[in-house]
């Protein structure tokens, strides 16, 4: 993404923070091939490529509002497909893991059961993630959705880093509780790596 296209799309992103959806539709236009070119990289699948950019494209439009803040907007976007792109990944790699630790068959196709499983784990992290406190939760949303860095976090929120550590610290280790309680700690061993 060249100088020009830093320009374009300023000027861009300045009109759909307006509403205009002629100005979103070129900005697609002008970023869609390349974002699925480096999700396509990072995860070894057109299709899910795909998916991830109309993903990254409904953030932006559901933003709008936020965009005319945006410093570098070509970049901001280029990272939010970025770690779209990871965080499937990770995602992925978190249920291979749980299916290997529980000792199911691998298979070309994946047997509802499995998956059914694997959806209920991700839905206790979420229950425990919306019982953080506010700001544990807040920390925590934003190192995980929005993929920023605890430096970020920090000026994102007005709060000192050390201050952002130790909620991040107080949010796993609540939402490591929650799932103990609810009977995975196999799950909850698995989840370290996704969870720092």
């Amino acid at each position: 993404m060249n100088d020009g296209q830093f320009i374009d799309a300023s000027g861009l992103c300045r009109r759909i923070a307006a509403g205009d959806e002629a100005a979103f539709s070129q900005l697609v236009e002008l970023f869609a091939p390349r974002l699925q070119a480096m999700a396509a990289r990072i995860t070894g699948s057109v299709a899910v490529a795909d998916d991830l950019v109309q993903d990254t494209f409904l953030k932006v439009w559901l933003s709008r509002d936020q965009l005319s803040d945006v410093a570098q907007p070509a970049a901001w976007i280029k990272k939010i497909c970025f770690y779209r792109a990871v965080n499937h990944v990770r995602r992925q790699s978190i249920h291979d893991h749980v299916i290997d630790a529980v000792g199911l068959q691998k298979e070309n196709t994946v047997k509802t059961a499995e998956i059914v499983e694997f959806r209920q784990l991700l839905t206790m992290v979420n229950t425990a993630v919306q019982q953080l406190p506010e700001k544990q939760r807040q920390v925590y949303r934003l190192s995980r959705e929005q993929a920023l860095s605890i430096s970020e976090i920090a000026e994102h929120m007005d709060l000192a880093v050390s201050t952002v550590k130790n909620l991040m610290v107080m949010a796993l280790k609540s939402i490591r509780t929650s799932l103990q309680k609810s009977g995975y700690p196999l799950f909850v061993l698995l989840l370290l790596d996704f969870l720092y």
